[in-house]
């Protein structure tokens, strides 16, 4: 009987753990579905979205919708031409809490031209890059 119940408790315990980690992935999936949805897109973009990928040419919007809400943001005008740098942070980590690494996606006339980092926030490691 014993044996039973810690049988249970352990099955428990790793059933509830299993949880608490897959609820933050699919929380941001269902928001890059709905903006998907809200928004009508279709092809390039919806998948792009839903993926959490970008690309040069790719509306702001969509690409804000797809990387999640950036740490910062900053613009600057020249000639006439405004440039959008959108900042993104990894979190502080308890080994090296002084290195966060940051990520900048450029945007220009409402759509992405560049970006640069990406790879290195632990949220985008799989990203690639090049775009489509």
């Amino acid at each position: 009987m014993r044996a039973s119940t810690l049988l249970l408790l352990l099955l428990g315990s790793a059933g509830a753990l299993a949880a608490c980690a897959t609820t933050a992935g699919p929380l941001f999936d269902d928001k890059r579905e709905s903006y998907v949805q809200e928004n009508d897109l279709s092809g390039k973009d919806s998948v792009h979205v839903r993926e959490g990928r970008i690309y040069r040419g790719m509306p702001i919007n969509h690409a804000l919708a797809a990387l999640g809400s950036p740490a910062g943001q900053d613009t600057t005008t020249t000639d006439g031409e405004t440039r959008v740098e959108y900042t993104y942070r990894s979190r502080p980590n308890a080994f090296d809490p002084g290195n966060v690494p940051r990520a900048y996606v450029y945007a220009e006339e409402q759509a992405v031209v560049d970006w640069r980092g990406l790879d290195k926030i632990p949220r985008f490691d799989a990203y690639y890059e090049g775009g489509m």
